[in-house]
């Protein structure tokens, strides 16, 4: 009889063990959707707007698409964000936007994208005439399977001038 009860209560222990920890959050970085404009090679000058947009193609079906835009000086990898969708080492960080997704209303906070980008200060001179990278990191919480991350990254280059 205790052999009986000994094969029951292990099982369960190591089953309550298991669902006792916290999932472990997994990141992913793909090379995902597109920055339309500024197109690779498009010149940025601090206190001129340039064009942006960016087109998702939302392969989590999600009903909002979460982005931040930064200005990097190499162009960016997956190992360059952060599990909170930042680059840290960044030169620039133009702020959050939300993407509306099958005619959802807009949302104030985020705000979707704007369609024009102001960098407002000069850059440190060593960056005058070089090459620096616009870089998307979209999130998206709600692809399968759910209980992990997955950031998408697009990226083009641009020339610096001050």
């Amino acid at each position: 009889m205790r052999f009986l009860q000994s094969s029951t209560i292990i099982p369960a222990l190591f089953a309550s063990y298991a669902f006792a920890g916290p999932l472990e959050k997994r990141l992913t970085v793909t090379d995902i959707d597109t920055i339309v404009v500024p197109a690779d090679g498009s010149s940025i000058t601090p206190g001129t707007p340039f064009t942006f947009q960016y087109q998702v193609d939302n392969w989590c079906e999600a009903g909002y698409t979460p982005l931040s835009v930064w200005l990097v000086a190499n162009e960016p990898t997956g190992s360059d964000v952060n599990s909170t969708a930042q680059i840290s080492d960044s030169l620039y960080y133009f702020g959050n936007w939300l993407i509306l997704n099958f005619g959802l209303p807009a949302m104030t906070n985020p705000p979707p994208p704007p369609s024009t980008l102001t960098l407002p200060n000069a850059l440190p001179s060593e960056y005058d005439g070089t090459e620096v990278y616009i870089a998307v990191v979209q999130t998206s919480l709600s692809c399968p399977p759910d209980g992990h991350t997955e950031y998408g990254l697009a990226s083009n280059n641009l020339q610096y001038s001050a």
